[in-house]
């Protein structure tokens, strides 16, 4: 028994002194990755270049110091090149406006190119809203009945944005494809998409694009009056004349928003952060008016964050494609706006519009051999649009806004005709992905003509939005 106990003893003294020397291995280790961890932290928070170990990558202290060890298998990776576009595809050189307000939540980005997406791949995006409300139009002709309506709209885009980039130069495509839900009459008139363009240039420089997209946008509205509610339209007409709407943005001067028939095609330049130059032409089938078209609008933004300077000019010349016809027309107008935000409390702007049309009927009753049809002097009218919104954070989440617009044409029949339109909003953020939005609106229109009494419609409105961005 003694001679086993002397020969245990050594080796027990062995063991005992390796295992000490792997405590103390291991304690060194633990305290070198600590401060090795600490180190990037600090160098983190002092310096944007300095960078970690990717996730799941070790640092050279791990790899010299901690045995490997089994670890669970990593995630695959996702299968293919599609991707929702990040955050930085909605670019904001300059503050867009308040977090969650109408200048925010603008789709054409002050005239910024995006989306911003400066590789090669496939990004998606899109929103869906629903509407549930009520509305009633008192209409002072009595050839015209007076109606109301219960509401329950809804809209949503699904955006695919595939994109080739290498180095500074980009071509990219986008396409967005709609599911609609009544909009009675939705403006404007599409069925299956809206965006459907290509686009190709060096990123944040200059840009060719072609097809259909919405021009810069100059006139703004606010919290309100959206497109594709009938809220937008106002006290319009049923059987008979509707008061007017925003020069470029309805009848038959409308240019900004999107149409079906016609192509664009614009040269984007961006000299710097601040200026945003738009050279669009425009040529198509004009299925409102169903007239061929072509035209030229200039458009400028000047962004230097709290304010921003917009304007645009436009011509255009419209003509039948039947040989028979005699029809012409000829818009010629000029929009701009000035904006105010002061993040993140507030922001508020004005606009101003005027535009000319001058049309020739299809025929001509007097000589049927001339070029031109009969002069139409009830068609060939003066507009001219003032408004203004503003918006205000009362708190983190919630918002309230207002606005109004009033328009007024005149034609050279003697005919005068006016619109007011005006709203109030309150909108508030749930869960920081669900939009909730209530807007009451009010809206009178005055129609005479001349030669007939006038008389006057009246709108009243209230709905509510649910709305989800991804």
């Amino acid at each position: 028994m003694m001679k086993l106990m002397a020969a245990i003893a050594p080796r027990s003294r062995l063991f005992h002194s390796a295992f000490a020397l792997s405590l103390l291995w291991t304690a060194s280790a633990s305290a070198q990755a600590h401060d090795s961890t600490s180190d990037d932290a600090d160098e983190d928070s002092t310096s944007s270049t300095s960078s970690k170990p990717a996730e799941g990558e070790k640092g050279p202290a791990h790899e010299s110091l901690v045995a490997p060890t089994p670890t669970e298998p990593e995630a695959p990776p996702p299968v293919g090149p599609v991707e929702r576009l990040p955050p930085t595809a909605y670019p904001e050189w300059k503050t867009r406006g308040i977090y969650g307000g109408s200048l925010w939540f603008s789709g054409n980005m002050h005239g910024m190119p995006w989306p911003y997406y400066p590789k090669t791949g496939i990004g998606v995006s899109g929103y869906a809203w629903l509407d549930t409300g009520y509305e009633s139009i008192t209409r002072g002709n009595t050839t015209d009945p007076s109606s109301k309506y219960l509401l329950s709209d809804g809209r949503a885009v699904l955006r695919i944005s595939p994109t080739y980039s290498s180095g500074d130069w980009y071509v990219q495509a986008q396409s967005e494809f709609v599911a609609n839900k009544d909009q009675s009459v939705p403006q404007p008139k599409v069925v299956d998409i809206d965006d459907l363009w290509i686009r190709a240039g060096k990123w944040k420089a200059w840009d060719v694009q072609l097809g259909r997209f919405e021009a810069f946008e100059v006139y703004h509205f606010g919290m309100g009056m959206d497109l594709n509610t009938l809220e937008r339209q106002g006290a319009s007409g049923n059987n008979t004349k509707s008061p007017p709407d925003v020069f470029e943005l309805g009848g038959d001067a409308r240019i900004t928003y999107r149409q079906s028939g016609v192509s664009n095609l614009a040269f984007h330049v961006y000299p710097n952060d601040v200026l945003r130059l738009e050279f669009l032409g425009q040529a198509g089938f004009d299925q409102a008016s169903s007239i061929d078209t072509v035209g030229f609008r200039p458009a400028g933004v000047v962004d230097l964050g709290w304010l921003k300077l917009k304007a645009a000019g436009d011509v255009r010349k419209q003509f039948p494609t039947a040989s028979s016809s005699k029809e012409s027309r000829t818009v010629t107008g000029g929009v701009a706006a000035l904006q105010f935000v002061f993040d993140p409390y507030v922001e508020f702007g004005a606009n101003l519009a005027y535009g000319k049309i001058k049309h020739y009927s299809p025929t001509n009753s007097t000589d049927p051999n001339a070029t031109l049809g009969d002069y139409d002097t009830a068609g060939s009218v003066k507009d001219l649009d003032t408004g203004g919104f503003a918006n205000i954070r009362v708190v983190e989440d919630l918002i309230v806004g207002g606005g109004a617009n009033y328009n007024q044409e005149t034609d050279e029949r003697a005919g005068s005709f006016t619109h007011l339109q005006a709203f109030g909003a309150v909108q508030y953020l749930v869960g920081k992905q669900l939009w909730v939005k209530f807007v009451g609106a009010y809206a009178k229109g005055h129609l005479a003509p001349g030669g007939t009494p006038a008389w006057d419609n009246t709108m009243k409105s209230a709905r509510l939005r649910l709305e989800y961005l991804f």
